[in-house]
């Protein structure tokens, strides 16, 4: 069996408690056992201190005060009105020393009680006699009793106390920890990492937090590092891919090649753009990156998915597809960047086309328990689970036989995140939804926007 990962607050806690529950157990087993010792030792002397009494008595009274030698009996009793104590002094007839506390059954007004004796023997005027001094067993189960509850409330609140102190001091411990965790859990870039050190009387923590800031000063660099050598990059191709294609156009417009160099020039032509496709994807996610996009367009959704239709009709009837939009969410505003809006919803209708032989694109817009949700489905080829997770990855490509440099999935999924929109996939090779083939349904979840 596995057993489950916890926060350290949590172990720690989980262990106060089963250290607790342990001492509780050893004191429920020997506390009885304590307490019984306790009380009978504290029943023999109580005995012994009456005994103390009783002889004090005899020596200063006299054993004739107690013992008429003419009775007929000879014996000294008495005992109270409850039987819980009782003395008798009688004769002993040998001169053996007694000197004992045990157990022990008297019978009083024809009643057996049980009680804790002490006998002591003493010699007065020559004469051997017996004392016996013995207390009620049900006294000493009484004081047991109270003796225990006692102890038993007494551990419990000192053990309820130390629980509440012990899981007040490990919160207060770890609050420097969980404040390292929050700034990390909130960092959404390297650049908007909070590098103030995190208060605490804690050297561990002191070090964990000082080399997260130095971790994160690294991954900052490298992260503008390579920021700022794509963007470089970007704009260094776009320059000379601008002159080829010019000089390319020229010599079409000279109209002086044959029929075959003129298809090369075309397929030439077809490149150098996919380049430049290319090259502009990579600057737009560097500026993505680089958060250089304002989100603060009230963007209607609708419209912008109707100007994405209105762009791709010629490829979806290229391949004789049928084309299916259902704009059902009324009100549909999103505040965000419409370019970037655009060129998101454009990718996915793009990438459904792509992988799309026969059937149909869907385009949907609904509205689910308070959010707003675009969804995109198609007939296509589908996706196989294993590679789902590798789809919005740079340069993974899903389907090999396809001609793509995997970047508009990747860009998506850029933007996306830049609008903390959330995207679920649903593919399968020939995938059944309700009754239809389906092959791919990519949903896109937006955060609600409160107009």
């Amino acid at each position: 069996m596995k057993i489950p990962n916890f926060k350290l607050k949590s172990q720690l806690a989980l262990f106060n408690a089963l250290s607790k529950a342990l001492i509780i157990t050893l004191l429920v087993i020997i506390v009885p056992w304590l307490v019984s010792e306790i009380s009978i030792r504290e029943t023999d002397d109580v005995l012994i201190q009456k005994l103390d009494q009783v002889i004090e008595l005899v020596d200063s009274l006299g054993i004739d005060n107690y013992i008429d030698m003419e009775s007929e009996f000879k014996t000294f009793g008495s005992y109270n009105i409850l039987k819980e104590e009782y003395i008798s002094i009688e004769p002993l007839n040998n001169d053996s020393l007694i000197d004992v506390i045990e157990f022990s059954q008297r019978v009083i007004e024809e009643e057996i009680v049980d009680y804790r004796v002490l006998s002591y023997s003493i010699q007065e005027n020559g004469n051997n006699y017996l004392i016996e001094i013995g207390k009620s067993i049900s006294t000493i189960y009484r004081f047991q009793y109270n003796l225990k509850r006692f102890t038993f409330i007494f551990l419990i609140v000192i053990i309820s106390l130390t629980f509440i102190l012990d899981l007040s001091f490990i919160q207060y411990l770890l609050k420097p920890f969980e404040k390292i965790v929050k700034k990390l859990k909130t960092t959404n870039h390297p650049t908007s990492f909070n590098y103030a050190p995190v208060k605490t009387s804690t050297s561990d923590f002191e070090y964990l937090d000082e080399t997260i800031r130095s971790l994160m000063q690294k991954i900052e660099a490298t992260f503008n590092d390579e920021r700022d050598y794509i963007s470089n990059v970007s704009h260094e191709l776009l320059t000379p891919v601008s002159i080829i294609q010019s000089k390319l156009d020229n010599i079409i417009n000279d109209g002086k090649l044959q029929e075959a160099d003129m298809i090369k020039i075309f397929e030439s032509k077809k490149t150098l753009r996919r380049l430049t496709n290319l090259v502009r994807t990579l600057l737009m996610m560097s500026r993505i990156e680089n958060e250089e996009y304002i989100l603060t367009e009230k963007v209607n959704i609708n419209n912008t998915l109707a100007n994405v239709i209105e762009e791709i009709e010629d490829r979806i009837s290229a391949k004789e597809l049928t084309l299916k939009p259902e704009l059902k969410a009324k009100d549909f505003v999103f505040e965000g960047n419409e370019n970037l809006l655009f060129t998101l919803f454009y990718n996915f209708v793009n990438n459904a086309i792509r992988y799309t032989d026969k059937g149909y694109i869907k385009i949907e817009t609904l509205k689910q328990e308070n959010q707003f949700l675009v969804i995109i489905s198609d007939t296509g080829i589908g996706i196989a689970k294993d590679k789902i997770p590798e789809i919005f990855s740079r340069f993974k490509n899903s389907n090999e036989t396809k001609d793509s440099y995997g970047l508009g999935l990747a860009l998506s999924k850029k933007i996306c995140n830049y609008h903390k929109i959330e995207i679920e996939v649903i593919s399968d090779v020939n995938k059944q939804l309700d009754g239809k083939k389906i092959s791919s349904s990519f949903i896109l979840k937006f955060p609600i926007y409160k107009q």
